[in-house]
């Protein structure tokens, strides 16, 4: 009967084992081992009868072996040349002194036809002007932004108004009346339209609930 051996392992006592089977095991030269004939555990590479056994294990990798094969086996981030989405959808945002010169122009544009519609013996400041006002100013919303996506004053100084979501033209009747209602019913308040005086988006209020960018047009459409 071949000789037995006991390793220690995680400081408990495992075997026994032949010669044989410690070649299967983790065995390292100060793995603790006993054996008939020895009075106390002794390290593996005191015992003459395993030097065979330590001969056929390879040693144990180091820290930098291991690192360096860790870092050989995970293979490096893919090259793309794709480009990152723009926050904008590649166009520029309207400064505010362009946004500012082409709500005046507009407002003097309409004043006319506003004040023969709503003018004359109605007050202007009446719930029924306001109210009429808000649908006036949505009816050519609704027209202009099916036109240029953007309202008379967009159109004369070369902006338009696209969506924050997808960058798509808001290129239709209600989202052009939607915008423009909005606009006119905040005008009443101050802050609502002079917001992106501070915005980083330069966004005014009416912006952010619309969801909206004005931005100026591209050379080619």
């Amino acid at each position: 009967m071949s000789q037995q051996f006991y390793i220690a392992v995680n400081g408990q006592k495992t075997g026994p084992f032949t010669i044989d089977e410690l070649k299967t095991k983790d065995l390292q030269k100060d793995t603790l081992v006993w054996t008939e004939g020895l009075d106390n555990w002794t390290k593996a590479d005191h015992v003459p009868l395993l030097k065979d056994v330590l001969r056929s294990i390879p040693p144990p990798l180091t820290n930098s072996a291991s690192a360096q094969n860790t870092s050989q086996n995970i293979p490096p981030p893919p090259i793309t040349n794709k480009p990152v989405q723009d926050k904008y959808f590649g166009y520029e945002l309207a400064n505010r002194r362009k946004r500012l010169f082409a709500t005046i122009v507009e407002s003097i544009i309409l004043l006319i036809p506003s004040m023969i519609v709503f003018g004359g013996e109605t007050d202007l400041y009446s719930a029924e002007s306001i109210l009429g006002q808000v649908v006036f100013s949505a009816i050519l919303g609704a027209i202009f932004y099916s036109l240029w996506s953007g309202n008379l004053g967009h159109k004369l100084f070369g902006l338009k108004v696209i969506s924050s979501v997808d960058g798509s033209d808001k290129k239709n009747a209600l989202s052009g009346a939607l915008r423009e209602g909005l606009k006119y019913i905040f005008s009443f308040v101050i802050i609502p339209v002079i917001w992106l005086l501070w915005d980083e988006d330069k966004q005014n209020l009416y912006d952010k609930v619309s969801k909206t960018y004005v931005v100026k047009k591209k050379q080619v459409e």
